[in-house]
């Protein structure tokens, strides 16, 4: 009697969290207030399965609403702070590369809250978030059959 083992993969995602102050110290005008906007936008994200837990690094750019006075009237203008970097740890928990030829994915959400933009005469400065999601993601797993002769 053979044994025939049979090689299958639970698929999985696992998520983690990135939290960060942004701050453009180089303003065109002087800020008198917060504006009522921030953008951003996230790249260059590497999954590095090389190491014990995995890693995710990335980078962004971030552009911030402020306020200021032109001749007296209010205007608002937009503080851009880019080429920024950041990386986490995934949770460690047993996943890995998949065998079967699927590749891991990612979502990426960000949450950038013009109601707290801070400014002072020389900066601007807001929190960020980002929320990952890493889809497509194994635990292998192994399944023993014992085989007999069909009559």
């Amino acid at each position: 009697m053979a044994i025939v083992q049979i090689c299958a993969e639970q698929v999985s995602s696992v998520g983690q969290t990135y939290a960060a102050t942004v701050t453009c110290g180089n303003p065109q005008y002087t800020p008198v207030g917060a504006g009522e906007s921030c953008n951003m936008v996230v790249y260059n994200v590497a999954l590095n399965t090389g190491t014990s837990p995995m890693t995710l690094s990335f980078s962004f750019d971030t552009e911030l609403n402020y306020l200021f006075l032109n001749h007296g009237v209010t205007f608002a203008d937009y503080c851009v702070v880019t080429a920024q970097s950041g990386a986490v740890t995934l949770p460690d928990s047993g996943l890995g590369l998949c065998d079967c030829g699927i590749t891991p994915t990612y979502q990426v959400a960000y949450t950038c809250n013009p109601g707290s933009i801070t400014t002072t005469s020389t900066m601007v400065q807001s929190p960020i978030n980002l929320a990952f999601t890493v889809s497509n993601l194994c635990t292998p797993t192994v399944f023993c059959v014992s085989t007999v002769a069909c009559e």
